[in-house]
């Protein structure tokens, strides 16, 4: 059977290979081309699926094994409550400089001696009441963020394959976790510039004859990947240590801004991580 990877896919998918049936999850954006037709309709689309099927040249999502499954589930839930804290951190730093509001020099805004400024800080009632309610849902995310913790500390097994990731400057214990669960084995990945492809730092290329243009990074990737790579870059570049990723984010920086030294840097990162897990050792600057 060949099926779409869609939200429902990956539980159709287990349904069907409990019941012992051969699945193939076919990758929507790719197989896109192939269906683009004037009339869509579910009839069509299974043709398409059917005939890519059976000519060998259906574009397949990987799917990892139970185990990473599982995992991954745990993992990607509580980087989802990280991401919504920090979004939420962004917007106490928006309301702030909305009323040109100075916040204290403290290492983090967020810790004891910050809470005490923004619970205090005087603003124009709206943004006021906005604030407290920014800092009640932040709470609770972190509340919630520490029982997920202790879940993924029962059911993880801190493997040589993590260990090695946290040997990469930058890439703690939760990052670790999560670049195992999303790129599953790294055998299936021959070289580098596949890995790398898949995090989602090579640009797209448009290329005819004498012709080549180079866009923006390719976001058809996996963004669970990407985002804990570039949190670790940016952890790496402002360690006390100095280390590779400094250097090549400084050199950047000095001709880009920083976004854009941020993810390039990263793609340098990802590099690592492929060579760390198919060489299995030791990170080495």
């Amino acid at each position: 059977m060949a099926i779409e990877a869609l939200t429902s896919g990956i539980f159709v998918y287990e349904y069907l290979d409990g019941k012992r049936i051969e699945v193939h999850l076919a990758h929507p954006v790719y197989v896109k081309p192939f269906a683009k037709k004037h009339v869509k309709t579910d009839k069509v689309d299974a043709r398409v699926l059917a005939q890519l099927l059976r000519m060998d040249y259906l574009p397949e999502s990987y799917v990892p094994g139970e185990d990473i499954r599982d995992l991954r589930t745990i993992v990607r839930h509580r980087a989802s409550f990280v991401r919504l804290r920090t979004s939420i951190k962004n917007k106490v730093h928006a309301l702030l400089a909305i009323e040109g509001v100075q916040p204290p020099k403290v290492s983090d805004l967020f810790g004891r001696k910050g809470m005490v400024f923004l619970k205090e800080v005087e603003l124009q009632e709206a943004r006021r009441t906005a604030l407290d309610v920014y800092l009640e849902v932040r709470g609770i995310l972190g509340k919630k963020i520490n029982e997920v913790e202790v879940v993924l500390r029962e059911k993880a097994e801190v493997t040589e394959e993590a260990m090695g990731l946290m040997s990469i400057v930058g890439i703690g214990f939760h990052n670790a976790l999560l670049a195992l669960s999303e790129l599953g084995e790294i055998e299936r990945f021959n070289k580098p510039k596949s890995f790398v492809s898949y995090a989602g730092f090579a640009p797209k290329v448009e290329q005819s004859r004498d012709y080549t243009r180079y866009g923006h990074i390719n976001k058809h990737s996996n963004g669970f990947l990407r985002w804990a790579l570039i949190q670790s870059t940016r952890a790496a570049v402002h360690s006390a240590t100095p280390n590779r990723f400094q250097r090549i984010y400084n050199r950047l920086k000095a001709r880009r801004d920083e976004k854009v030294a941020i993810v390039a840097t990263a793609r340098h990162m990802a590099e690592s991580v492929y060579w760390v897990l198919t060489k299995k050792e030791s990170y080495k600057e």
